[in-house]
């Protein structure tokens, strides 16, 4: 999709409904349980991660980053730029934007709100997660922060309004175990998990908002 078709399509992405824990769970794992939207418990903490949507070559793509391999739940995986809630950070909103300018190098005044999406909870983490749809003000240039991201991925938002299919395919969630998951598969990468869910809510919202 033309970036200039995307700009133009903003105003019907603000005010289109969000697709919300239906599309969540078209994409969520076939054993995980289905939390209230408000659902949290006494440890849960709040991260903020963004949607970037930019332009490349004239058309519109989304940044996604395949984390790092560390001793962690999400190690490995690939997700949508963003971290937890610091105590100096204004809103959950702010919270993305210097995540992303950390993790990728956007500086926050390149950036621009567009709509927030549902929030989700994440049992693995014991996180709240917030994503939000952003795009670019000028031509990106990214720089990693290397101890966290191993890879840049640029997905053509074509691509995601396109995949009209959910595939099921497995992936390694610890020594020799692997799970059959709903997913997205990008070149080499399956994109499953919260960032899965997040994603489809997105797609359909963009959907809806373009005709497609």
């Amino acid at each position: 999709m033309k970036f200039e078709k995307f700009l133009k399509g903003i105003s019907k992405i603000e005010k289109n409904k969000l697709p919300g824990a239906l599309a969540q769970m078209e994409l969520s794992p076939k054993d995980r349980v289905q939390f209230s939207q408000n659902y949290v418990t006494t440890k849960t903490r709040e991260a903020g991660v963004m949607a970037l949507f930019y332009a490349k070559n004239e058309e519109t793509f989304l940044a996604l980053i395949l984390r790092t391999t560390y001793d962690g739940a999400h190690s490995g995986q690939v997700a949508l730029p963003g971290g937890k809630f610091e105590s100096s950070d204004l809103s959950l909103w702010n919270t993305a934007l210097r995540e992303v300018e950390e993790e990728i190098g956007v500086a926050q005044q390149k950036v621009s709100f567009i709509k927030s999406l549902s929030s989700l909870y994440v049992p693995v983490s014991d996180f709240r997660i917030y994503p939000f749809i952003a795009k670019a003000n000028e031509a990106l240039t990214f720089h990693l922060q290397e101890e966290e991201v191993a890879k840049l991925i640029e997905m053509p938002l074509s691509y995601l309004i396109e995949q009209k299919e959910i595939k099921e395919l497995f992936v390694d969630i610890g020594i020799n175990k692997s799970l059959k998951v709903p997913a997205f598969e990008f070149e080499d990468h399956i994109i499953w998990g919260a960032t899965g869910m997040i994603l489809n809510e997105l797609k359909q919202l963009l959907i809806d908002s373009f005709d497609v």
